[in-house]
């Protein structure tokens, strides 16, 4: 069941962020518990695609886990929730800095009862400091991190047409706990902070602050954008990353027109010169055309993919990235596999994507509640 088997994770997390982290630990084996409240997560209540009664988000973000319902605003389910930290590895949450200190099931009262407990909180901003409390989702991170400006096309930032924040800070955070379980293993727990802001600034500004990152700061410069766009064909797309100086004129000779790039003008301008010159050249032919000059020319060069040919492209058939397989109640889904192969263990779908409190009965058992207990919660509304 992968590298993780044997550790136990509370997820207190919702939307996109927290969950992709938990995913990405459950694919390694971990035993994720979702706890959701009773109206669950806001991903099975804003629903784009669902199909019976199963959102997408929910499948992509929630694979892996087992669910269960515990009403954290109730009296006396905190002391369930920290009677199961008790026997956690690592709690992940992503509410808003404060949230779980009011509800009792904060940083400190979960270390009171579990000194060796990893505890991972994440935030839009940050813990202190003037935005802390405001609320924070995908497109604001974008445009406050600078991605915006480095997607900037005549003149005006845009938009990643993904939520590349929420993910960047799943990914981090899913290292940070790893590190944190390392060294968990002497008996020294820790909590963890993570604002998305940091996460993606981290992720970011190694190429594109590149004009930047020498001091004094030069006001006015833009960041450094160096990946081409993709060009037109007669049937398609197709991206080149002619990097150097050998590229540009071996592929420029592989096409025929090695002039492009000849002559003594600055380089600069030689490569804006054969960019405008690639840009009616490449819609003269297909896209497989091109790919079998360049690529004989060993330059950097593919196909663009869309959402209709991605999943036929001979490269990823071969990785098995992506996968079928039936959900209970979703029907046929596809997925994408987690990305490391191991050699020694498997990451494979062993949960699927769990129904609200699927399996609510099943994780307080495990966690040393017994029948009577239970049938308390359950009156008591705690639990459902």
């Amino acid at each position: 069941m992968g590298p993780l088997q044997g550790i136990r994770i509370l997820d207190l997390s919702m939307v996109v962020a927290g969950p992709f982290c938990t995913m990405i630990l459950g694919d390694l084996g971990a035993d994720v518990i979702k706890i959701e409240p009773p109206e669950g997560d806001v991903s099975r209540i804003v629903v784009a695609q669902e199909r019976g009664g199963v959102p997408v988000g929910i499948l992509n973000w929630n694979r892996n886990k087992r669910a269960m319902v515990l009403d954290l605003k109730r009296p006396g389910a905190a002391e369930v929730f920290l009677k199961m930290a008790e026997r956690a590895d690592a709690v992940v949450q992503n509410v808003r800095p404060g949230v779980v200190d009011r509800l009792g099931v904060g940083y400190e009262a979960v270390a009171a009862r579990n000194p060796k407990i990893v505890y991972c909180s994440m935030a839009g901003y940050g813990f202190k400091g003037p935005y802390r409390d405001k609320p924070a989702y995908d497109p604001i991170i974008q445009g406050m991190a600078g991605v915006m400006a480095t997607q900037r096309t005549q003149g005006r930032p845009r938009a990643v047409k993904n939520i590349i924040a929420d993910k960047v800070t799943a990914m981090t955070a899913a290292i940070a706990i790893l590190a944190a379980l390392n060294e968990a293993r002497t008996g020294k727990g820790q909590h963890i902070e993570l604002a998305m802001i940091d996460a993606v600034a981290y992720y970011l500004m190694g190429d594109t602050a590149a004009r930047h990152t020498l001091l004094p700061h030069k006001p006015g410069v833009p960041p450094a954008m160096g990946t081409l766009d993709p060009f037109k064909t007669a049937d398609g797309y197709i991206t080149i990353a002619p990097l150097t100086d050998k590229h540009w004129t071996s592929m420029l000779e592989a096409i025929g027109r090695q002039d492009l790039f000849a002559g003594d003008d600055p380089r600069p301008e030689r490569v804006r010169r054969a960019i405008k010159a690639l840009i009616d050249i490449f819609p003269t032919q297909t896209s497989a055309y091109w790919l079998e000059r360049i690529e004989k020319a060993d330059v950097p060069c593919g196909p663009v993919n869309d959402f209709d040919t991605i999943w036929d492209d001979p490269q990823f058939k071969v990785n098995e990235t992506f996968m079928e397989y039936e959900h209970p109640r979703a029907g046929r889904v596809r997925a994408v596999r987690a990305p490391a192969r191991f050699s020694k263990s498997k990451t494979e779908l062993w949960r699927h994507a769990p129904g609200l409190g699927q399996h609510t009965d099943e994780i307080l058992r495990d966690f040393g509640f017994d029948s009577a207990e239970v049938a308390r919660l359950r009156a008591d509304r705690i639990v459902k």
